[in-house]
């Protein structure tokens, strides 16, 4: 994660909570020009919009045979926690949102939408997109696995994010079993010996 002027103002809002604070007091705090903070942020939801695709972006650089090979739910949480990862400069920030008197749960119901073409993407890093509507209804629950994980991210202390990795794993776990959540691989048929 390297927007300085991203990472600048969530510092503030960690200071300030998000709850009645005018932008303005934020830039003043990250001391970024008003003008700049409204170029890139016009409103407050753009902020969480800069991290969820500051989270895309890392999720998709440089992908690995991890999150290309082998098992369907291993590919999912080595891509997912590559987002939890992006989004640690910003927890602070981003932990004070659910709650009522400091945060802004408006905006997390406002960003949720956005979570669906970001799990889309997450297929097709996966090498599991089907390129049609069937992308959209498997984004559905795997969204939702990444927001329970997320209520752990935002309160993990390891600087190793565990808390987190567990929270992905047992999340993946519990929506495999619904239908179209996770797409099963055809196996691959065993060699068969040559007849002599």
């Amino acid at each position: 994660m390297t927007d300085p002027v991203l990472l600048a103002v969530s510092r503030a809002i960690a200071e300030t909570g998000w709850h009645q604070v005018p932008m303005a007091e934020w830039a003043r705090r990250a001391d970024v020009p008003l003008a700049d903070v409204q170029a890139r942020f016009p409103h407050k939801l753009s902020i969480l919009l800069a991290w969820n695709r500051a989270a895309d972006t890392a999720m998709l650089a440089d992908l690995s045979a991890d999150e290309q090979e082998g098992p369907v739910r291993d590919r999912l949480f080595a891509l997912l926690m590559r987002r939890f990862d992006a989004l640690a400069p910003g927890r602070e920030a981003l932990a004070l949102l659910p709650d009522p008197r400091r945060g802004a749960p408006h905006l997390l119901v406002a960003l949720s939408p956005h979570l669906i073409p970001s799990m889309v993407w997450a297929l097709e890093a996966a090498q599991l997109a089907t390129g049609g509507i069937l992308d959209v209804l498997r984004a559905k629950p795997l969204a939702f696995a990444y927001g329970l994980a997320l209520r752990t991210f935002i309160s993990d202390p390891n600087p190793d994010l565990s808390d987190t990795m567990k929270a992905v794993d047992q999340a993946l776990k519990r929506i495999q079993g619904w239908p179209l959540a996770l797409p099963t691989l055809p196996e691959t048929a065993p060699p068969t010996a040559d007849a002599s």
